[in-house]
This record gives structure tokens, C-alpha cells and sequence, in this order.
């Protein structure tokens, strides 16, 4: 019998496993946005140029590039519990020691181990969703909650270098978090995901639904072409406005760093706000159209960060922004389902964080190039007209 929530029904047996799955991506969420964060005291304590540090953003990045499709293929082989318990093992451990880092090439090491727990994560988590709840109003509403989870470890993540930096250092911070990952890991592995585990001990595997020529053909059509476009183009995007968002705020509107940490990372404590509201409106208007909206509320508060006369109506818009941003996975991730119905595993998935990972990986080096010639303010102009693009090729998708 289906369990009556304040969202949506959701069976009894879907309970437990999808709090586990909300708790993982809680955690592995939580180092996400430390490192964009602390790019002004990276730059200070270990000499960088600006675009020294934008290769500490692109250098992971592309690392998650190279990592994601076969994360796909092996999570739909051997099952993706245990790629999500090998993604907690991995943050909490490079965590640990990116708090003893003593030079930027250290640095830069951990930080990719950092960005590929995170890979690790999402297909194989996003593959068990869409399993959970195949149907789309269900699936838009927990995806909406599954995307708050990670909004909260964003979140808790940033925060902390905020209200910690000061006193304690930013390696406390990775050092604090460390330790519930390594933890959680333990107890994931005692939890049972109906839809993948078996009562033996072989391995887990997927059941696939359709013939593989109906998954290549599905993979191949228009609308998740298109759909792996307007991703990329949001990811080239919001990678170089992220990056630099603090630089921002310390050098343009004279914040201190603390200060600028703290609202950075409530713009991810926001964007619980944005999941949960996407995931209802998704629910009520459509994937696509939702889509559509959240990109077009993207371009205006993003304009009214840089054009508003005062921090804090710059800051509101930030915020509002950051919501926007939060939200948009939503619909997007649900999208990959409808487009590709029970061909939705791993290796969707994966293509889908490809084709955000290989113009994410970039974004940090071209918002750099972008400062060094035009001025701090050229990568935000640059995203409003790239999201502006992506509104537009998602109305091109057609979803049956």
C-alpha cells in the first residue's frame, strides 16, 4: 500500500531506500562547492594567477569527464549501491587528507579524488530514483526532494567556511566533514535497495526492460540530443559565474571573504527551496515547460546580480539565482527518464553529466581568459546569453 506524504504517494518498501539515497546525496554533496568557494585563499596562500586557480576548478572537472560514462556501464552491470558506498569511501578519505595538503599539486590531486566521489554518485543514485518511482508526477516530486538533499550539503559545506574560516582554517572544514561520510559508508551497505539487490550473493544487476536497439535508438534521438546540449551550455555557463562568484563579491562589491563564504553558500541553503518547488511544478506543468521557466528565471536574477544599484538587492538576486539554479536538475534529470522510458539506467544518466561535465570542465579556464581581457564582470554577461540558448533548445524537445 502506497504511503500518503505531504508531496506524493510513495510504497512502503520505497521508504527506506530512498532516505538512504537522500542521505548519501547529502553527503556527497557537502564538498561540492568548498573548493569555488575558497578560491580568493587559494590564490593567497599558495601564490596562484587567476587562471592558476581556475585550473583547480577545471582540472577536476575533467576528471569527472573521463569518469562518467564508465561509471554508467558499470553501475548498470554490478549495481549502484556500490558505486554510491565506493563514492562515500573516496570523499571522506581525500577530504581527510586534503586537509594535511602542503603545496597546490597535493591540492589538486585531492581535489579531483574530491569531484570523482561526486561522479561516482550520480548516475548510479539518479538510476535508482527513476526506478523507485517510474511514473512522472511521482518522479518530478522526488527528484525535487532528492535535489534538496543536495542543496543541504552544499549548503552545510560552505556555510561552515563561513562561519569557521576565521578561527579555525579552511582544512578544519574538510576535516570536519570527513568523518559522517566514512560512517555513513558503513551503514549504507546494510541497507537493502529492493529494485537492485537480489537474496544472493551475486552480483547486482539491472533489469532492462527494452532491447538494446531500442536504448541506442532512444539514446540517439532529437530530444535528448537537444537535452545534453541545453546541459552543457547551462553547465559552460554557471561553471565560470560559480567559480569567480566570491572574487565577485570581494572585489566588486567589497565584501569581506567570511562574508561572501556566507552567502555563497546559502545560495545552495536556498536551493532546497528551488528543488522542492520545481519538483511540484514539474509535477503540475510538465518537465519541459518547467525547464523552460526555471532557465529564463536563471537570466533574470543573474542580470539583476550585477545591475542592481545595491549589495543587497544584489545579493537577494543572487540568491534567487542560486535557487533558479538549484532547481533546474529537476525537471532535467526527470526529463532523461520520459526521453528514454525504462532505458533510464546508468548509461543515460552518464551521457547526460558528460555532456554537462565536458563544458563544465572548461568553464572556470574560459571565465579566467574572459576577466583577464574584458573585465570581472564579461563571464556573467557571457552566462545570461548562453542560458538564454538553452531556454531555447529545450522548447525544441519533443517528450511523448
Amino acid at each position: 500500500m502506497p504511503t500518503k506524504t505531504g508531496f506524493f504517494e510513495i510504497k512502503k518498501e520505497a521508504i527506506k531506500p530512498f532516505t538512504a539515497i537522500w542521505i548519501s546525496h547529502m553527503l556527497v554533496e557537502i564538498f561540492l562547492l568548498m573548493h569555488p568557494a575558497l578560491v580568493p585563499v587559494f590564490e593567497r596562500e599558495f601564490g596562484l594567477s587567476d587562471f592558476q586557480a581556475g585550473l583547480l576548478i577545471a582540472v577536476p572537472s575533467l576528471c569527472r569527464l573521463i569518469i562518467v560514462i564508465p561509471i554508467g556501464i558499470l553501475a548498470d552491470r554490478y549495481g549502484p549501491r556500490r558505486f554510491i558506498i565506493l563514492s562515500l569511501l573516496i570523499g571522506g578519505l581525500s577530504a581527510a587528507l586534503l586537509s594535511q595538503s602542503s603545496n597546490a599539486f597535493i591540492l589538486l590531486i585531492l581535489l579531483c579524488l574530491v569531484m570523482i566521489s561526486v561522479t561516482l554518485y550520480h548516475p548510479p543514485g539518479l538510476s535508482i530514483i527513476s526506478r523507485l518511482f517510474p511514473n512522472q508526477t511521482e518522479r518530478s516530486t522526488a527528484i525535487g526532494l532528492h535535489g534538496a538533499s543536495g542543496c543541504i550539503g552544499q549548503a552545510l559545506g560552505t556555510i561552515s567556511l563561513g562561519l569557521l574560516l576565521v578561527q579555525f582554517g579552511w582544512r578544519f572544514c574538510y576535516l570536519l566533514f570527513a568523518a559522517p561520510l566514512l560512517a555513513w559508508m558503513f551503514i549504507l551497505a546494510r541497507i537493502r535497495i529492493p529494485q537492485f539487490a537480489n537474496q544472493s550473493n551475486e552480483p547486482e544487476k539491472q533489469v532492462i526492460d527494452k532491447p538494446k536497439s531500442a536504448s541506442k535508438t532512444a539514446l540517439m534521438s532529437s530530444g535528448f540530443v537537444f537535452l545534453m546540449i541545453s546541459m552543457g551550455l547551462n553547465a559552460l555557463a554557471n561553471g565560470g559565474v560559480s567559480t569567480f562568484m566570491t572574487t565577485y563579491m570581494t572585489h566588486a562589491e567589497n565584501l569581506s571573504m567570511e562574508t561572501a563564504s556566507i552567502i555563497f553558500g546559502a545560495g545552495p541553503l536556498i536551493g532546497i527551496v528551488g528543488s522542492i518547488a520545481a519538483g511540484y511544478v514539474s509535477s503540475r506543468l510538465g518537465d519541459k515547460l518547467a525547464l523552460t521557466l526555471i532557465y529564463f528565471g536563471q537570466v533574470i536574477f543573474l542580470l539583476g546580480t550585477i545591475a542592481s544599484p545595491s549589495m543587497y538587492l544584489a545579493t537577494f538576486s543572487f540568491l534567487m539565482y542560486e535557487m533558479f539554479l538549484s532547481a533546474l536538475w529537476t525537471p532535467s534529470t526527470s526529463m532523461v527518464a520520459s526521453l528514454m522510458g525504462k532505458t533510464s539506467g546508468g548509461m543515460a544518466y552518464s551521457l547526460f553529466y558528460f555532456s554537462h561535465d565536458t563544458l563544465g570542465a572548461i568553464s572556470s579556464i574560459a571565465a579566467a581568459i574572459l576577466i583577464e581581457n574584458l573585465g570581472l564582470i564579461s563571464p556573467f554577461i557571457f552566462a545570461i546569453i548562453l542560458l538564454t540558448a538553452s531556454a531555447f533548445l529545450v522548447r525544441l524537445i519533443k517528450i511523448h
